[in-house]
């Protein structure tokens, strides 16, 4: 199965994006919480990894990271992968100057948003299956101050709020790995030197 990412992304941003709790922004915005490094994406696949397990690859992604005014940077995860599927997908990516200025989840009612939820932890939305079409997409966003965390996750069946539904990467584990502090724009020095050295990184080069 091939995700497209770009559309994928675009919905979002088409749909608007609400704010997170006071609480979680202001945990988040603490100059060097996370570290001081420019982020890199095989940083933010380490720290995936650390929360959602190890994946069988991991790459750059591009169209998450174009997403942001500055600063984009992306990464892909996947899971369960065999000959024939592709896996279940993890999308990351932080930047700043992500488009929200469309913050209310309750004027949110399109075709393609099945829900849309305003935690403490920060925005879920989601995209129930089309059977035998897409399996549908879960969709979080954490504000952190003038930057951002924008995650996607695709591949199990979404049939109602993901928070109800038993996926391989719930999500509670979503939030972690968008809240984590070292998700964002600059990072920890140790995250980027274990990042520099993922054995699950297929992205030559990079």
């Amino acid at each position: 199965m091939e995700m497209r990412s770009a559309v994928l992304v675009g919905a979002v941003l088409a749909l608007g994006l609400s704010g997170c709790g006071d609480g979680t922004r202001a945990a988040q915005t603490d100059a060097g919480i996370g570290g001081r490094e420019p982020t890199t994406a095989r940083a933010l696949a380490h720290v995936a990894a650390e929360h959602a397990g190890t994946p069988d690859s991991a790459a750059r992604e591009s169209d998450a990271a174009e997403e942001f005014a500055r600063g984009g940077v992306g990464a892909e995860l996947r899971y369960g992968s065999t000959g024939e599927y592709d896996g279940d997908v993890l999308v990351l990516a932080v930047g700043e100057g992500l488009d929200t200025s469309l913050v209310d989840c309750d004027a949110r009612a399109t075709a393609s948003l099945a829900g849309c939820v305003e935690t403490d932890q920060g925005v879920l939305m989601w995209e129930d299956e089309a059977p035998e079409e897409d399996p549908g997409v879960v969709y979080v966003v954490v504000e952190k101050g003038d930057s951002a965390a924008l995650l996607f996750y695709a591949g199990p069946s979404i049939t109602g709020d993901p928070r109800d539904l038993e996926m391989p990467i719930s999500t509670d584990v979503l939030f972690a790995i968008a809240g984590d502090p070292r998700v964002d724009v600059t990072t920890s020095a140790e995250a980027v030197a274990a990042g520099a050295d993922l054995p699950f990184w297929r992205d030559p080069g990079r």
